[in-house]
């Protein structure tokens, strides 16, 4: 495919760093391991997700709480908290650092799942019916918003493919 670019993590990382585009719609791939409650890990032991997911990058967490309050016809007073308990720090809009662990992460607005899946140890397909009673809450809670807006970080490891600006970036 014509518009499609391999790039290394460094790579990603100074494009991220560099992003000048303020916030665009994206479209990420990953692979993560989901948290599980106890009853979770003992029933499914190490779970592994694939997830295709459609994002906005280099927006403004405050900014998308304020805008919902106001659709809401609510005050825009909403501040967020320092990232990971003052162990994070923001590089730019989309790109972030645990200082403690010296990793990097994509921000991003999450929108839409496309797809996800998800495997056991042996590579198996698990419902995610059958796994969500064993995902921890992770509903916002303090907006003060009917509508949530769902802020995620992402560890640049995780990143297989970013599609943005019509360009999909696969990460080797």
């Amino acid at each position: 495919m014509k518009n499609e670019k391999k790039i290394s993590i460094k790579q990603l990382a100074e494009m991220l760093l560099n992003w000048n585009f303020g916030a665009k719609p994206a479209s990420i791939q990953y692979v993560t391991s989901p948290k599980l409650n106890k009853l979770g890990k003992a029933k499914f032991g190490e779970v592994t997700k694939i997830a295709n997911v459609g994002v906005m990058i280099g927006y403004s967490y405050e900014n998308s709480v304020n805008n919902q309050l106001e659709r809401e016809q609510k005050e825009k007073d909403f501040m967020s908290q320092p990232l990971w308990n003052g162990k994070g720090k923001r590089l730019s809009s989309a790109l972030s650092t645990h200082i403690e662990k010296n990793s990097l992460y994509l921000t991003y607005k999450a929108q839409q799942t496309f797809k996800s899946f998800y495997l056991d140890s042996n590579l198996n397909s698990i419902d995610k019916n059958e796994l969500k009673q064993y995902f921890p809450d992770s509903t916002p809670k303090n907006q003060g918003t009917e509508v949530a807006i769902y802020h995620r970080e992402i560890s640049l490891t995780n990143v297989r493919k970013i599609k943005v600006n019509r360009m999909t970036y696969i990460i080797q």
